[in-house]
């Protein structure tokens, strides 16, 4: 057999075998996006119901002297990129990086001091380079170990302020699993937030994460988490503090009082946002990598006709070759 046609079997059996895998991801994703989808519009109503709560609650007078509305005057703007742990799914990790990015530069130029914190590895990995070749200096890249991330959530704020700085100005990773968000990952980070910002460590908290919308669409957004303000939520509506020119809000009787109540929204709603944040970004990622990976098993179909028809073609010439050999052998005796 001439070499070109073993060349052309051997890159068949490569596109198959890749056909292969790339079929069986495709079915492992498409199972996984099917759960996290079903997360996601799952916990819209109840999420789009404390917004509501919120919402309401910014009409009453009181609520714009609480901690964690009110600016605390720090020039550090923490930046929470969430990204995923694995790659192959297509430009969602680069369009996150590319969010993240932006950010960077307008924290930068804001006159601030940006300190990012990816969760998932793949934006660690994006954003090293990325953000060294624009010229925005970090002092380090470091990792954050989940047993000693939960053992300063368990601790006090000044615990937690104080881990904090050994991360400032760095580009580090969060070593969480959040394949499977879930309420206690939630308050985990929303109690790490809180614990910085209350503490006047950080004048803002902002996360980056991939809005879900299909399985064919995803939109990079950056959220202001912390202080909270009027800004769009993850679903599109605000977050608090109304402003004057808003129509009056009617008058509630609050029981227990309204500081009682405030307290405890503005924490679980923070919980909730956070957790909300996961679970579109979750959804995204699966969708993106089903998406990817349908894609990448239709390119290796199209491969292997590709390089079947020229298999064939070169065969058929390898045969008329000997053919014509055989008869020009017969003639000459």
């Amino acid at each position: 057999m001439p070499a070109n046609l073993k060349e052309l079997r051997g890159k068949i059996r490569n596109v198959k075998s890749t056909q292969q895998i790339t079929k069986a991801m495709k079915l492992v994703s498409a199972a996984k996006f099917g759960r996290a989808q079903h997360a996601v519009t799952q916990s819209r109503p109840y999420y789009q119901g404390m917004a509501g709560v919120v919402q309401r609650l910014s009409g009453q007078s009181g609520i714009a002297t609480h901690q964690m509305v009110n600016e605390n005057g720090s020039k550090k703007v923490i930046l929470f990129v969430v990204s995923s742990q694995r790659g192959l799914c297509g430009g969602y990790n680069s369009n996150i990086a590319k969010e993240a990015l932006a950010q960077v530069k307008s924290i930068v130029d804001s006159g601030l001091s940006p300190t990012v914190i990816c969760l998932g590895r793949k934006a660690y990995q994006l954003l090293g380079p990325r953000v060294a070749a624009q010229g925005f200096a970090y002092s380090a890249r470091k990792q954050i170990d989940e047993e000693r991330f939960g053992s300063v959530v368990d601790s006090d704020a000044q615990t937690a302020a104080e881990f904090f700085r050994e991360f400032e100005s760095t580009l580090s990773v969060l070593n969480l699993p959040f394949d499977k968000p879930s309420i206690e990952l939630g308050r985990q980070l929303g109690g790490f937030f809180r614990s910085l910002f209350l503490s006047g460590v950080a004048g803002e908290i902002r996360i980056v994460f991939s809005k879900f919308g299909s399985a064919i669409s995803q939109t990079p957004t950056s959220l202001t988490v912390l202080p909270m303000r009027a800004a769009e939520s993850t679903s599109g509506q605000k977050n608090i503090q109304k402003s004057p020119s808003d129509s009056m809000s009617p008058d509630y009787l609050f029981e227990p009082s309204l500081d009682a109540l405030v307290s405890a929204a503005l924490p679980r709603f923070l919980d909730i946002q956070v957790l909300q944040v996961l679970k579109e970004a979750l959804a995204s990622e699966h969708g993106a990598r089903m998406t990817a990976m349908d894609n990448a098993t239709r390119n290796a179909k199209d491969m292997e006709r590709r390089y079947q028809v020229r298999y064939q073609r070169a065969r058929q010439a390898a045969i008329t070759t000997e053919l014509v050999e055989i008869i020009s052998g017969a003639e000459a005796l």
